[in-house]
């Protein structure tokens, strides 16, 4: 055998071992494209399962029942401008964008303190317990030592601030004895109000020399009748430049 008859042998059997392992790496590395659809088939296949193709936005892949097709052929019967009808779902969906971005929005600082400063009356009520703790204060605060009160002892007797106050001196004397002092010789005139500004009864009207005066009003009106029991005032006129009042609670007799 001469060298080239070897030669041509040696690569034939080269060649036959190389073809069969190129031909399966090429059958197990070839991407299989997936059939091209047509316009019809694209619009109406399902938007999930083809390959994993993503339909046009929009695309409905559910049946519609048999009452949205009466209305959709409803809807096509009306004589309607196909710009009209664009327009009003032009509006209908600008309206629902609105409204759920408006839903959305994060409120503004003026409104967030409009929240804050906004506290329902029901949260400032209080409760039977504060109620209950106020009342308590109230009977502490008049708390007389020797004196049994409701709620610390058995008794049930309240002493009025009115009452402490004059006890200690300090308090408002409304008891129908006036007092008043005369600085020089001067007309004076003593008047008892209603609360109403209407004249009760004058009680003294003439000149007094200087000194300190007391006079009691009897509870009597003008015509004599008996005064109701409520609240008056006295005035005490010194001349036209000095003038003094007191309240008086009557309480009848």
């Amino acid at each position: 055998m001469t060298l080239r008859r070897f030669c041509t042998y040696a690569f034939c059997l080269a060649l036959t071992a190389y073809v069969p392992s190129v031909a399966q790496d090429d059958v197990n590395s070839v991407v299989l494209q997936p059939r091209v659809l047509t316009p019809a088939e694209f619009l109406t296949s399902k938007s999930v399962g083809d390959n994993g193709r993503i339909a046009l936005p929009g695309q409905i892949s559910t049946r519609s029942s048999a009452e949205q097709d009466s209305a959709y052929a409803q809807a096509l019967a009306l004589k309607i401008p196909s710009s009209t009808r664009f327009a009003t779902s032009l509006m209908e969906s600008s309206i629902a964008l609105r409204f759920r971005a408006e839903l959305q929005r994060q409120p503004s600082i003026w409104e967030q303190i409009n929240n804050t400063m906004n506290i329902p009356p029901e949260i400032l009520e209080p409760s039977p317990q504060e109620r209950a703790q106020y009342q308590l204060t109230i009977a502490n605060a008049m708390y007389v030592p020797g004196v049994l009160l409701f709620p610390m002892g058995t008794g049930n007797a309240m002493v009025n601030l009115g009452d402490i106050a004059r006890i200690f001196g300090f308090g408002e004397d409304v008891s129908p004895i006036i007092r008043y002092v005369v600085d020089e010789t001067i007309e004076v005139e003593i008047v008892v109000y209603s609360t109403q500004a209407m004249v009760i009864k004058t009680v003294f009207s003439g000149i007094q020399a200087p000194g300190t005066y007391t006079i009691t009003w009897d509870g009597r009106e003008q015509n004599g009748k008996t005064a109701t029991a409520g609240e008056y005032i006295a005035e005490v006129r010194l001349g036209g430049e000095r003038l003094m009042r007191k309240r008086i609670t009557w309480k009848g007799r």
